[in-house]
């Protein structure tokens, strides 16, 4: 069964460009994969050409949609295209977080790295990850590692370290990514529940929204709340990540970053433990970096509050046990 999603008009425009033709043994450098398209006849796997531009927005998406629409190529593949690519790094650190908690802020300071290439949130996982759950004709593990081996490639010569940045609600399939890649460290970000409510009920990501994202790579218990309850959904989501962290968090498998500990610990910890020595220019642009807003590169000020009289300080209190949870965890020795 193909469930719909709310991903497929994005999707579709991300496919949007000059249509190559595949063929056998053609060459794919320099081509990302995007999503696969599972049709009634067969799986194809829908890339772009992506030449010389560096994938350094805060999202791969907006990598894709600051390509000048000339240099736009499309190519349908069978999904044995992926083991063509060759130059390619492994990762070597997967990021997952709760949302609106500094993983971009983090991986958009990596970003200004020259020698470090950072995958933000690239949708060809979610893709892949729905595919899972739809057919039990493909071999997923394999997949996945063969798409995050694609998206590792070395263009430019220089590259030596790359770093995926996965959505939060991935956080849900964290077994099923690490059997692709067994050794990778893996990071969760995350941050008291106000705040990232306070910003969802700004601007609401997808996970916060019923119905867009495929429901099992978002599992949620049974609830009774009002339709159109969108600060009451968020908080069912925000649970659920703060929870399923907590149990891999528990079991060894994630190391914890607090958001409060951002931007320092970058440069305290992180770097070293990757195995990542920019030079004296490329920290200090990393800093500059810091102190601009994650998402839009301008001034960073501090959020905004929520306003009074909502609900959020209530749905907050209600998941501040599963934060506090995690922090236990990050202190102890």
């Amino acid at each position: 069964m193909n469930v719909p999603h709310g991903f497929s008009l994005q999707e579709r425009l991300m496919n949007k460009g000059t249509a190559v033709p595949w063929q056998s043994g053609m060459d794919m450098r320099c081509w990302y994969p995007v999503s696969v398209d599972a049709g009634k006849d067969a799986i194809a796997m829908c890339w772009r050409d992506m030449g010389n531009t560096r994938f350094s927005d805060s999202f791969f998406e907006n990598t894709l949609a600051r390509q000048p629409r000339e240099e736009r190529r499309v190519c349908r593949t069978p999904l044995s295209a992926l083991a063509q690519l060759e130059d390619s790094l492994a990762p070597a650190a997967f990021f997952f977080h709760i949302s609106r908690c500094g993983s971009t802020l983090l991986t958009q300071m990596l970003a200004t790295l020259p020698h470090c290439v950072v995958m933000s949130e690239p949708p060809i996982i979610d893709s892949l990850l729905r595919l899972h759950h739809d057919s039990s004709a493909i071999d997923s593990i394999a997949l996945l590692r063969l798409a995050m081996l694609a998206m590792g490639q070395r263009r430019f010569g220089h590259e030596a370290h790359y770093v995926i940045k996965f959505d939060c609600w991935h956080i849900h399939s964290l077994d099923l990514i690490r059997q692709a890649f067994p050794g990778t460290p893996c990071f969760f970000l995350y941050r008291e529940p106000q705040a990232v409510l306070a910003s969802h009920q700004r601007q609401r990501g997808p996970q916060m929204v019923p119905g867009m994202l495929h429901p099992a790579l978002l599992p949620l218990p049974e609830h009774a709340l009002a339709p159109g309850d969108l600060d009451g959904y968020a908080g069912l989501v925000l649970a659920s990540l703060y929870e399923t962290a907590h149990r891999h968090a528990a079991a060894g498998k994630l190391a914890l970053i607090n958001y409060s500990q951002l931007p320092g610990i970058v440069f305290s910890e992180l770097l070293e433990r990757l195995g990542i020595k920019p030079t004296a220019e490329q920290l200090q642009t990393m800093r500059e970096r810091s102190g601009r807003h994650a998402k839009y590169g301008t001034a960073f000020n501090g959020d905004l509050q929520a306003p009074a009289g909502c609900r959020l300080p209530a749905i907050a209190a209600q998941l501040q046990p599963g934060y506090l949870a995690l922090e236990a965890l990050r202190a102890a020795p």
